[in-house]
């Protein structure tokens, strides 16, 4: 085919050389050639690109008729105006609540993982019961939430007799109680560890009479009953004494003072409940250490350390705070002592990665005043636990239970906010999670310090303005109505 054009070509420029002058001839050809050579160009180009395949060309479709909405405007960043107007609301009510803190104080409040709002954050202050919430934390992590204590009861039961001592051997289960004690507490134990079913054993195995005595037996943990730097207004009224073996957090029926040994006291009262049985004992309470082969009469479960956790955090319990710490110390170190409960404590801090400069650790419950903490630290601490975290949902409820039942009963988080109080003569302070709309939640912490920060008149105004700020977080733009504006079909 290539020869046949070529000759055609030849004929061609033959017959036009005849007819046209040498110069215009020589324009001629170079203007075919360049014409030719272009398609034929163009050709190789495509077939080196696209080999032996040939494609179809596809026709451009039209662009979209381009948005009213100016370049620049802030409706192409709807999400980044809905925080900044919603922060801005938040801002001005939170305003009032700075306003009326005193100069040692700080807060701390960081909604969809943003802070909103950062006072004094790294300052160290004194806490109160908000030391609780890095106890029980540490706690659950140590012990893990399904650890439960054991008491038990040892002696040798022959017949109907209990020959010689009955032993009762403590495991540090703060819960134990008898079934008439959580009527006689401020906040009443939650889950309290039924110390009445050791009776009801053995009088199910017919047992009327104790030859010996009943014995209490502490040695699990230490004897150190007090943190040394607590004042007298705390000691035996707040907590303690403590002790691994404590019924009815140290006290015995009928009397108003608690025995200086928490074991003996368990002893005596548990000799009471025996006699309301009908099960006579023959000589009075002591207290030792039961030989370990001395057999196993029953033993007696408390609740999952979760709900133990959930008793301390809601109500408060002070003596359920130091109890975990020895625990804390015993699991981890193998010394149930308060300064390797502490220590273990620290390192958690450090491990956690949570900021621990300034931090100060005395005791587990928060009535030390030389105990400090930062509001950055309580929050990232909320924050690491989650929403639906063990420590979150273990914490009071406000409007609903333990030192928060009456407190927020009504308006913005009433029934959902969950919180810890925290309390002490010139000390409040108030740290939780404020459910938002959508699953959202704030992580807030708020720490006072100064005279009269405790009185009823100064703190509750600014625990109210709180509460309000943190619900403008539920206020916020809908983003619909930042959507690009339409093109109007009139000229």
């Amino acid at each position: 085919m290539a020869n046949k054009f070529f000759k055609k070509l030849s004929g061609w420029f033959t017959k036009i050389s005849v007819r046209l002058p040498t110069h215009r001839l020589i324009g001629a050809i170079v203007v075919v050639a360049i014409g030719g050579a272009i398609p034929l160009l163009s050709a190789w180009q495509v077939a080196v690109a696209a080999g032996d395949e040939v494609r179809p060309l596809v026709t451009q479709r039209e662009l979209p008729a381009s948005s009213a909405t100016p370049i620049m405007s802030a409706r192409r960043i709807p999400q980044t105006l809905v925080d900044l107007i919603s922060d801005g609301r938040a801002q001005r009510k939170y305003s009032q609540v700075i306003a009326a803190l005193p100069p040692d104080s700080c807060l701390n409040v960081v909604t969809d993982s943003r802070t909103v709002i950062e006072v004094n954050s790294l300052k160290p202050l004194i806490p109160g019961s908000n030391l609780k919430l890095l106890t029980a934390a540490v706690a659950l992590d140590v012990l893990g939430p399904e650890r439960k204590f054991v008491t038990k009861m040892l002696g040798i039961v022959s017949g109907s007799v209990v020959r010689g001592d009955l032993w009762l051997v403590g495991s540090g289960d703060p819960l134990l109680a008898t079934r008439a004690y959580p009527l006689t507490e401020k906040y009443p134990t939650l889950t309290p560890t039924d110390v009445e079913k050791l009776v009801d054993a053995l009088v199910a195995l017919g047992v009327t009479s104790i030859e010996g005595s009943v014995i209490g037996d502490e040695s699990l943990y230490d004897r150190e009953r007090y943190v040394p730097s607590w004042g007298d207004g705390i000691r035996s009224v707040e907590a303690g004494p403590l002790g691994a073996l404590m019924i009815n957090d140290g006290s015995v029926s009928g009397s108003p003072l608690k025995p200086v040994n928490p074991a003996f006291a368990a002893a005596t009262e548990f000799t009471t409940l025996l006699l309301s049985r009908g099960i006579a004992v023959r000589d009075t309470p002591d207290i030792g250490t039961a030989s370990a082969d001395t057999p196993v009469i029953a033993t007696l479960e408390s609740v999952p350390m979760q709900q133990i956790v959930a008793e301390m955090l809601v109500n408060s319990d002070n003596n359920t705070a130091e109890l975990l710490v020895k625990e804390i110390g015993l699991v981890a170190r193998g010394s149930a002592t308060r300064i390797d409960g502490l220590n273990v404590i620290a390192l958690k801090v450090a491990e956690w990665g949570l900021p621990g400069a300034g931090v100060a650790l005395l005791d587990g419950s928060g009535l030390d005043r030389t105990n400090l903490l930062t509001c950055n630290l309580i929050v990232q601490l909320l924050q690491r636990d989650g929403p639906d975290g063990l420590v979150t949902t273990a914490l009071a409820t406000a409007g609903k239970s333990g030192t928060l039942r009456d407190v927020f009963l009504t308006g913005p988080g009433a029934g959902t906010m969950r919180a810890k109080t925290g309390t002490l003569n010139g000390v409040k302070s108030l740290s939780g999670m404020f459910p938002l709309d959508d699953g959202r939640s704030s992580v807030f912490a708020l720490i006072m310090n100064g005279s009269g920060s405790s009185t009823l008149d100064f703190y509750r105004p600014i625990w109210n303005n709180l509460v309000n700020a943190l619900a403008s977080g539920n206020t916020r733009l809908d983003v619909n109505d930042l959507s690009p504006l339409k093109i109007s079909p009139e000229p």
